[in-house]
């Protein structure tokens, strides 16, 4: 089966939450703590942080990890490809650098799946909590009886909720599927939903591998408060 690689793009000016790959979560931060599960998975033949700051690559580096200086890009999957292509890679998994306690079996199966499915885009998906079917930060997906997604939206009716699921923040993709996503302008919709699937959707499938395990992303500060709680609850989250 072919090498699937882990790029993880941190920038440092976040609008929500500015510093957030640097802020420290029980003492390590955030952004080593991602890098940490990546390589507890033991599914990535390598590990990269891809970074416009001189700030996070030294710490990346000095925590023994590697780091890739890119320039400034519209996205995530920007970065990731710009970085992927320069490091010369094929399948790559794109983990936001905001995933400190992320799923190990998620990252696994989304490792997998990429390499059973090279022509599409794949993503992660799990179930929408009601509590949090309102919030703007949580992102939804549509996904079709087939495991594919069908749309991405922050806001959705209320009695549209049970039809959805929770987006997580990992993408898999080929080098073919990240150069035709660099080669289109941004949309619209990608612009105002601050949403960069949204670019390729309709344009080549994303198949989404679901989870029952619950998302615990970093977007704002509160959100942090609550995965330092649950890194003191287990030995799962120790660092290397």
């Amino acid at each position: 089966m072919q090498a699937v690689h882990c790029i993880i793009p941190a920038r440092i000016g976040s609008s929500r939450f500015p510093g957030k790959p640097l802020f420290k979560l029980c003492g390590r931060e955030m952004i080593l703590r991602t890098m940490d599960r990546a390589k507890k998975a033991n599914c990535f033949a390598s590990i990269v942080c891809a970074t416009d700051d001189d700030s996070i690559a030294d710490l990346v580096k000095q925590a023994g990890y590697e780091a890739f200086k890119t320039g400034p890009a519209a996205t995530g999957s920007d970065r990731v490809a710009f970085a992927a292509k320069q490091l010369g890679l094929d399948l790559v998994v794109n983990l936001q650098g905001d995933e400190p306690v992320v799923d190990l079996d998620l990252l696994r199966n989304v490792s997998k799946t990429l390499a059973q499915y090279p022509e599409a885009w794949v993503s992660a998906c799990s179930p929408l909590n009601s509590e949090d079917a309102s919030l703007e930060t949580v992102v939804k997906v549509l996904v079709s009886n087939e495991g594919f997604a069908l749309d991405f939206r922050r806001n959705i009716p209320a009695v549209e909720v049970p039809k959805w699921q929770e987006h997580r923040g990992i993408y898999a993709y080929s080098l073919k599927c990240r150069e035709e996503f660099s080669s289109l302008p941004q949309s619209s919709r990608e612009v105002a939903e601050s949403l960069e699937q949204l670019r390729i959707l309709g344009k080549t499938p994303i198949r989404m591998v679901k989870t029952l395990t619950p998302s615990f992303s970093v977007d704002v500060l509160s959100d942090a408060e609550k995965v330092e709680a649950l890194i003191r609850s287990s030995s799962e989250y120790d660092e290397f």
